[in-house]
């Protein structure tokens, strides 16, 4: 046992496969677990390492984020603040059909069409394609490993520009090489974003092609649901369902919710669940009633899908009519938080019951000051629909939220993006969800999804967690949403210590995870 660095000593053992944990030993070398022992059978002579006790703790697999947005604020906030305080160890960025890359080199119109998780506005892109992105997350040292999706939205953007309509054959011809491109330097597999555009404008043959080029590589297919109202749900299922259904890979259905109340989502879950019998199809989903979108998401499809440029002409030309389609929406002022406004900060933080006057109209004048890129966090989603979700053992917990550091002032930050796996965690467990099911479903079960390993074994990355069962939970809010989680005791990423003692290190051992695509 000379060889072995350090010895996490004494812990219930969750080894990710979804069984019950036992008391044992992960013994790690470098970057690797080279075994775990029960505690029965450990050296009578102990160990010549470093030993972490973990004593009424669980010793779990690293929580594996298969829906972040941290594309490019983890070049901003390397140490991963957000991240590492729940046991976050490698999130998967490029979600929502956007990603910072390809672009067609012009990244002011790249900027718009990913607007929402450009929060970060002070980062330059030193890229002009996919190779150079991956390339910038790779030289990067950060505290945590990075995988990423190609954003279809941004590879459409690439091919046509901000066009509304099908696409043209030469078009789709050239959409299909950036996606392989794109796999080349890669990437795990595609995102769609079928609310945002210009991917709102994808049609059937333009999505059959995507999934023919994802299952080709072995890739994920991953999902902004075109609709999530419960009235609608079923049908957004269906349309990627089809698709995926005649060519194969594995689709991932983002952030699964139901906006709008009544037994949609419900029905929607059951049907999931009979796809499955099928075909290869499953959900990740987070513990909130808030959502976090752009402003202009609440307008309706037939005036969103002419694009940011298009919906500010609107506000302008047309405001009383703009104002109107958002008060149509159907939420309460209370429902709505503004989280990003650069040019008039002193909105940023505030709901609709702090607005001057008519809020809805306040909502056009944001927008307009704005140049549109304005955030809002919208409750709309019930809690009864959030216990359903993770009630399924095929939805995984993921975050969709962004790496951040307490000092960050561009944003208000949701705090899903400080606290989803904690919540997570306690949620599942509160609704009793054995300790080894609930870790698999932060762990495992997304990496599998995204194609990723995972797991407590030996010869696995050293990618690890220690926390107290009892009381690892969130205290972020949105008023104070930079908070730690309270019950984590240490973080490991690729066997160095990013947490210790439940304070960050400032180590940053973390990489870019690559898929072999030859």
């Amino acid at each position: 046992m000379s060889s072995i660095s350090t010895v996490l000593h004494g812990g219930l053992v969750a080894d990710g496969r979804g069984g019950d944990p036992f008391l044992g030993d992960v013994l790690v070398t470098g970057e690797r677990i080279v075994a775990v022992i029960p505690a029965g059978q450990r050296p009578a002579g102990g160990y010549d390492a470093e030993i972490v006790d973990c004593s009424e703790r669980v010793v779990a697999p690293g929580f594996v984020d298969v829906h972040s947005h941290s594309d490019l604020s983890l070049l901003s906030y390397p140490d991963n603040a957000s991240r590492i305080s729940q046991g976050i160890t490698t999130e998967v960025v490029g979600n929502c059909g956007m990603s910072p890359a390809p672009g067609n080199g012009d990244p002011v119109g790249l900027a718009k069409v990913i607007s929402t998780i450009a929060v970060t506005p002070d980062l330059v892109w030193a890229w002009s394609d996919v190779a150079g992105w991956l390339q910038a997350l790779e030289d990067a040292p950060t505290a945590t490993n990075v995988a990423a999706l190609v954003g279809h939205g941004s590879v459409r953007f690439t091919a046509s520009g901000t066009s509304v309509t099908a696409l043209d054959p030469d078009q789709l011809a050239a959409l299909e090489r950036e996606l392989q491109v794109a796999f080349a330097a890669g990437v795990l597999g595609v995102s769609l974003g079928l609310m945002y555009p210009p991917g709102e404008s994808a049609h059937r043959d333009e999505l059959a092609s995507v999934a023919r080029i994802v299952a080709a590589h072995d890739g994920m297919l991953s999902a902004h649901l075109r609709d999530y109202r419960t009235e609608q749900l079923i049908g957004s299922v269906d349309e990627l369902a089809d698709v995926v259904d005649a060519h194969g890979p594995r689709l991932q259905l983002s952030h699964l919710r139901g906006i709008g109340g009544g037994s949609g989502f419900t029905e929607a879950l059951a049907h999931v669940a009979r796809l499955r019998e099928s075909m290869d199809i499953a959900a990740d989903a987070y513990p909130y009633v808030h959502g976090h979108t752009t402003l202009i998401q609440l307008l309706p499809s037939e005036v969103r899908v002419a694009g940011t440029d298009g919906v500010l002409r609107a506000c302008i030309t047309s405001p009383r009519a703009i104002a109107e389609l958002f008060e149509a929406a159907g939420y309460q002022p209370h429902q709505l938080i503004i989280m990003k406004a650069a040019r008039t900060p002193e909105a940023v933080g505030r709901d609709l019951t702090d607005a001057d006057g008519n809020p809805w109209r306040w909502l056009v004048e944001l927008l307009v000051a704005n140049d549109g890129n304005v955030d809002v966090a919208a409750e709309s989603g019930l809690w009864s629909d959030v216990d359903l979700a993770l009630e399924m053992p095929w939805i995984s917990i993921a975050s969709d939220g962004t790496a951040l550091d307490a000092c960050h002032r561009a944003s208000a930050a949701h705090p899903r993006s400080w606290g989803a796996f904690s919540r997570g965690y306690r949620h599942l467990r509160d609704h009793g969800i054995g300790i080894g099911a609930a870790v698999q479903r932060l762990s495992t079960g997304p990496a599998a999804r995204a194609g990723l390993r995972s797991g407590i074994e030996p010869g696995g990355q050293a990618d690890l967690v220690v926390l107290d069962d009892a009381r690892f939970d969130s205290t972020a809010t949105f008023g104070r949403p930079a908070q730690p989680s309270v019950g984590l005791d240490h973080v490991y990423v690729n066997g160095t210590a990013v947490l210790g003692s439940g304070r960050p290190t400032g180590a940053r051992p973390g990489r870019l995870i690559r898929k072999d695509h030859s």
